[in-house]
């Protein structure tokens, strides 16, 4: 993955693509089919994956949330020296967030963005025009972008949200 920006017109495009009414109903529908938006047009490192994640162990990983879905190189020892090696991009998606749900989602992913060091999070509110990207803790707010997406007269609306300095380096 060339970098952030790139992700982020990637994860813009994939969320665009959905326009089937059913997946703006439920969470898991709408999480199958942007893993396979994804799937068709991420260009992924060697030895990464996309996928849904399981829950993460404290034991294992520092923390005990499971993110809806990851981009990452499942952990090695023989390539790896810790978990927080080969982590690419961590995803949230909401169905209709509150503020509150926001807010936990973006405390979610500023946690696994520094504990896990993912240097991207995305948080995806379905079916809304919210973004709610002014929740997003300031210490992490250059690494979080937010969509909102919904269906309007039968097209996909897709409203970006991201901090000026995420896409300046």
């Amino acid at each position: 993955m060339a970098d952030d920006t790139d992700l982020g017109d990637c994860v813009r495009e994939a969320l665009a693509a959905i326009k089937n009414p059913r997946f703006f109903v439920t969470e898991r529908g709408f999480q199958g089919e942007l893993l396979a938006q994804l799937a068709s047009r991420l260009q992924l490192p060697n030895q990464a994956i996309l996928g849904q994640e399981y829950q993460k162990r404290q034991q294992e990983h520092g923390l005990a949330i499971r993110p809806d879905i990851i981009i990452h190189e499942p952990y090695d020892p023989k390539r790896h020296s810790a978990r927080t090696e080969g982590n690419y991009a961590v995803l949230e998606l909401k169905l209709d967030a509150t503020r509150d749900e926001a807010f936990e989602d973006f405390q979610s992913l500023a946690t696994m963005i520094k504990v896990l060091r993912y240097p991207v999070g995305i948080f995806a509110n379905i079916a809304s025009d919210a973004t709610y990207s002014e929740l997003i803790p300031q210490d992490v707010r250059k690494q979080i972008i937010t969509f909102a997406v919904s269906l309007v007269d039968g097209n996909t609306k897709v409203i970006p949200q991201r901090s000026k300095s995420l896409t300046q380096s």
